[in-house]
């Protein structure tokens, strides 16, 4: 755990070296959720917000994780290779991700708050509403990591990513859409449990999958 930390770390302060990565990755989540506000003109049904909050986390997220990163170039690869023990990577890569996704989700929540309204979310339904949000970006985050690391070994770039990853992230959205309409409807928040339980088991189910599959595509790279 010492040596993932260690190299999440690294990988946050490089990030926080180029900070126009993360300004962007920011300006796109606002201005996607300004764009709605001006398709809307005004508060749209809570319905049509519950879905467009999560379409919007979702294009968010794979312009997120779908970004090159410093590890990424041939050079730093040659030498991590040697270096570092791929799990660990793996784990600390998928630290990164579900970090600045989490970050991103709140934002989002927030902005659509803004210039939205929360619809008829108040209260621990809010609350309960952001930790989906937060839990949904963890399953992305986890999912969406593995799978960018095999398009960048394949040298496919985004497009690949796309291409695996809609399928894979699908049960996800549709888990978290069930969760936000339910929390909307004004269903307690005890009885979306079983959402919360089922994004767990996603995001530890694809982090599990990316720490099995990762080290033979890093042994074969």
């Amino acid at each position: 755990m010492r040596h993932t930390l260690f190299l999440f770390r690294h990988m946050w302060r490089a990030e926080m070296k180029s900070k126009h990565g993360l300004a962007g990755l920011l300006l796109f989540a606002v201005a996607t959720v300004y764009a709605v506000y001006q398709v809307v003109q005004g508060r749209p049904d809570p319905e049509t917000w519950n879905a467009m909050t999560w379409v919007i986390l979702l294009f968010t997220a794979f312009n997120g994780v779908s970004r090159s990163l410093e590890e990424d170039r041939p050079e730093v690869l040659a030498y991590l290779r040697t270096t570092v023990n791929p799990i660990h990577y793996i784990l600390a890569r998928m630290m990164h991700h579900v970090a600045i996704l989490a970050g991103l989700a709140c934002a989002v929540a927030a902005f659509m708050g803004l210039l939205l309204g929360w619809a008829t979310l108040e209260g621990a339904r809010l609350a309960a509403f952001v930790g989906g949000m937060a839990l949904t970006a963890l399953a992305l985050g986890t999912t969406l990591t593995l799978l960018s690391l095999i398009a960048a070994r394949a040298g496919a770039g985004f497009g690949l990513t796309a291409i695996l990853g809609l399928p894979l992230v699908l049960p996800i959205v549709l888990v978290s859409t069930s969760l936000g309409d339910d929390l909307i409807r004004g269903v307690i928040v005890s009885d979306t449990a079983i959402y919360f339980a089922f994004l767990g088991v996603l995001a530890l189910g694809s982090g599990t999958l990316g720490v099995v599959l990762f080290p033979y595509l890093w042994r074969a790279s």
